[in-house]
């Protein structure tokens, strides 16, 4: 093992003289199957390979060994840490390599012995390149967990099963299963093997709940959510309440057309607001003494031409120039004036943002968002400048109204548009809702919802004199 990795250097020189000259394109199709096929073989044997290495770094890194482990020699707080310096792998990737290591290495007995590995079945399959990774996580992901529960025995009895079946032939199959299969199967075995388990299924939901950490893909994060069901039960009743046509008023047509958002982008962004209206909360924790704050930087070169990007803090993905507008006319901004060394040359002051008691006068007037037929109350609401900041509008609450998440991200290409009449917004609908009428025939329409305007309606109704509801 000592010319292990000579021998794969001069193994990665052979392939890497293989493929310089080939083209995938001239193959024909049978020629390029077969190709395909023997490359994920190629695969296969790297990925045990890679998965072994792992699992060696994490038990030389393991916590016990304090000083002496393999990463704190290294200047790396732990195994990932190491193994992603060393391979570039997202730590994603090694955290799974690293469990299925430890899951078909040898292990070490208290005594010293050595022991055989807890998936020896899947271990050999793995280094003889016959076992997939993907094949080998569904199998392991699946059973490991509720060893405790089945004992070892009814383990290696599935264990035994799932690898045949993946690497195949079986009696049941002429093919080997591809990996979704495999997991399928595994899924099967954990539910004849542990139908009900030794701890009760509201245990067991309470230990497996839980929001994944989000992985960007396409501009988006996407995050993994397991809910117990009272909370399930109370967050969609508050989307639903939000999102129900019976709670939202009617807007000058009663057969408007319906919300042009998808189900899933509308309840997107009710839990949008949500999320704003907690962070606002007085019972939020703060930061630094602060209360919790998205940090978007952007070169103000950018933001005055309307064109480049901004970042998040802890964000790889850029967001565009309009997400960036949006978080400063609700959150303001601060200028850092940065020199070309890297030093810090100026810091301004935050500005442009609306304070405490300017919000409340605003919610207390509006009652929510302006637009009709949305229902986001006030406390979810953001606060947008009527005339932009950056055109000499000014910070206070005749140029200052509030719209939800949504609307607030669209109020530039939505069509709506927004008029402050001493001091009370009003609204016109887009071509869209407008009957056909022209913008000039189209009248201004007042939209509050403040508790005094109830009042009035209600003095209205006890003197019995006509009511004129907008």
């Amino acid at each position: 093992m000592e010319y292990a990795a000579g021998q794969l250097a001069e193994a990665q020189s052979l392939l890497a003289r293989a493929l310089a000259d080939s083209d995938e394109r001239m193959l024909r199709d049978d020629a390029l199957l077969e190709l395909t096929a023997t490359a994920e073989a190629v695969g296969r044997l790297a990925d045990a390979l890679r998965i072994r290495a792992a699992g060696e770094v994490a038990f030389r890194s393991r916590r016990e060994l304090g000083e002496d482990r393999l990463s704190a020699k290294k200047g790396c707080r732990n195994a990932v840490e190491l193994l992603a310096r060393t391979t570039l792998a997202s730590e994603r990737t090694l955290t799974q390599r690293m469990r299925l290591g430890a899951a078909t290495r040898p292990r070490t007995a208290l005594t010293g012995d050595t022991l055989p590995a807890a998936f020896p079945e899947a271990a050999a399959a793995l280094r003889s390149g016959a076992l997939g990774y993907d094949s080998a996580l569904a199998i392991i992901d699946t059973l490991d967990p509720i060893r405790g529960r089945v004992g070892d025995l009814n383990v290696e009895l599935a264990e035994t099963a799932l690898v045949a079946a993946a690497t195949g032939p079986t009696v049941e199959s002429a093919l080997p299963f591809a990996a979704d299969e495999v997991r399928g199967q595994a899924r099967v075995w954990e539910s004849v093997l542990d139908e009900d388990g030794t701890v009760p299924a509201e245990e067991r939901a309470m230990a497996a709940r839980g929001i994944s950490g989000g992985l960007t893909r396409d501009g988006l994060v996407h995050r993994k959510m397991a809910l117990l069901p009272e909370v399930d039960a109370k967050f969609e009743t508050l989307l639903n309440a939000y999102l129900s046509p019976r709670s939202k008023p009617t807007f000058a047509d009663p057969d408007q057309p319906k919300d042009p958002r998808a189900t899933a982008q509308a309840r997107h962004d009710v839990f949008a607001s949500l999320i704003d209206g907690a962070a606002r909360s007085a019972d939020a924790p703060t930061m630094g003494g602060a209360a919790p704050t998205v940090l978007v930087s952007v070169r103000q070169a950018d933001l005055a031409a309307g064109s480049g990007a901004g970042f998040i803090e802890g964000c790889e993905t850029p967001i565009s120039l309009q997400a960036v507008e949006q978080f400063i006319c609700a959150g303001g901004q601060q200028h850092v004036v940065i020199g070309d060394d890297g030093r810090l040359v100026s810091l301004s002051t935050s500005d442009r943002v609306f304070n405490a008691a300017q919000r409340r006068a605003i919610s207390l007037r509006d009652g929510g968002c302006i637009i009709p037929g949305c229902s986001i109350p006030a406390a979810w609401s953001e606060i947008h400048h009527v005339i932009a900041y950056r055109d000499g509008g000014e910070t206070e609450t005749c140029n200052g109204v509030l719209l939800c998440w949504f609307h607030h991200r669209t109020i530039e290409t939505s069509g709506w548009r927004i008029l402050m009449i001493d001091g009370v917004p009003h609204v016109k609908p887009p071509p869209w809702l407008r009957n056909g009428r022209s913008e000039a025939d189209t009248p201004w329409r007042r939209s509050t919802r403040s508790r005094t305007q109830l009042a009035d309606l209600l003095e209205q109704q006890r003197k019995r004199e006509p009511v004129l509801v907008e």
